[in-house]
Parts: C-alpha cells; structure tokens; sequence
C-alpha cells in the first residue's frame, strides 16, 4: 500500500528527488566563554550550540582532525527539573560520557575525543556551534502551500526520519511565530510517509503510537515546538514552516 502512495506522488509530480547533505556544519570558537556566553554567540553567529545525539554524530566529531584534543561546550546541560536537554531542542536520550572524566556535578556538557565531560556551567571553555542548513520561514501557509513554497524557493519541505533531524529542526524552529511548523509528513493511501520517499522507521508521535487518522482534515504532519514530537494537523491550517 505505501508503495502504491509513492507511485500515485511520482504520477502526479509530487515527489522530488531524495535531498542529499547533511543537517548543516559544526564549528570550533576556540574563544573561551561560560556555557551562557558561548549558547548566546552561537545563536548569534550561527544557529545553536552543537548536538551529538547518535554515536553516528560522535565518530563525525572525532573524525574531524581540527575538532580532536579539544575540550569545548555543546549544547547538553541539566535544566530546573533535573532533565538533561539539548540547547534549543529536545530532552537528551544519548549520552557518551567519558570512561576517564572526574564528575563534578556540573550542569553543562563538553565534549573531547574520548566522551562528554560535566562542568560547572560558569567554566571557561572553547565551544562547538552548528549552523543549519534547514531554514525557518516565518509566513503562515497551508501545507500545500508550505510544500510548494519549499519546492519553489529552497529545495523541499523538511522531513525528520531520525532522532538528530528532530533537534536540529526544533534548533531551527526557535523564533517561529506559531506554535508548530509543517514537515513533510502526509498520510496517503492508508498510511504516513515523508514526501521525498524515506521509510518511517524513526518515530516520535505525541502519546507514543502512530496515528490512525480518523479526521479526514488532519492527514498533515506538523512538530510541535513546545512538546517536541510529531502531531498529526489539520491540513488547511496556516502555520510557519521549515525548509531544506
């Protein structure tokens, strides 16, 4: 059945090629400054502090001859209720803490070629900030019109098939005006997909289970910013929305 939805959209000129690349690019301040100081130049100069959510993203980093021996913060710290979150993005479910660290009880995260370390937030230190090649458009559209705006102007409209794609989408998404932006995520044919044609085998449904879709209106999927997971949304409705 999902294949059939794939060739109806291939029919119809609906999907496009595959988007290639990355997320965007990580980059080493070797200025030093507290954890709040280096968040607040990153969002400044580029979009956040660094996320390493994947051990995929870990042997990125480490492969990176410039980035090794490097102490330096990222975006991981321990918020008011005792949650390690990532800067701008979603509650931390990845943790590669170093075998040779010395815990201090710090509440913010560096990162070296061997693990993540805990510091006092206020520590001097070097620090990573990511630049997005996702890109936040603050117009409020439909999600056609989303999808068609994203083809038209950038390249598509963003799909979030990994637990990394999610973080750095909510990264991006931090001065949008509504509180959900468009994905390409639409149900067809009985079931949901991505409109560039990537599996659905990473998921983050709010309530934890996919959607069965009984309102014929809310076959769209959007992120919800606040709850940090996937909705499935009235389609008609105008919201912001995220681009490759």
């Amino acid at each position: 059945m999902k294949r059939s939805a794939l060739n109806f959209l291939i029919l119809t000129g609906l999907l496009e090629a595959a988007v290639c690349g990355s997320y965007g690019t990580n980059h080493i301040v070797r200025e030093t400054k507290t954890w709040s100081e280096a968040q607040k130049h990153c969002r400044e100069h580029f979009t956040d502090l660094s996320s390493i959510s994947s051990q995929a993203e870990v042997d990125r980093f480490n492969d990176r001859e410039s980035f090794r021996n490097t102490y330096g913060w990222i975006g991981l710290y321990k918020d008011a209720s005792e949650t390690w979150r990532w800067s701008g993005g979603r509650n931390a479910s990845f943790f590669r803490w170093s075998d040779s660290y010395t815990d201090e009880g710090g509440r913010c995260v560096t990162r070296s070629e061997d693990g993540f370390h805990k510091k006092n937030c206020d520590r001097q230190q070097s620090f990573y900030c990511f630049k997005s090649r996702r890109i936040l458009v603050k117009e409020n559209k439909t999600w056609e019109q989303a999808l068609r705006h994203c083809r038209s102007n950038h390249t598509d409209l963003v799909h979030l098939k990994m637990e990394a794609a999610v973080i750095k989408t909510l990264q991006t998404s931090r001065e949008a005006q509504t509180d959900y932006v468009w994905t390409s995520l639409r149900f067809l044919a009985h079931t949901w997909l991505w409109m560039n044609g990537d599996e659905m085998s990473y998921q983050a449904w709010s309530q934890g289970k996919t959607p069965q879709c009984s309102n014929r209106s809310h076959r769209c999927g959007a992120l919800s910013l606040k709850g940090q997971h996937w909705v499935s949304w009235d389609c008609a409705d105008r919201l912001n929305f995220v681009c490759y």
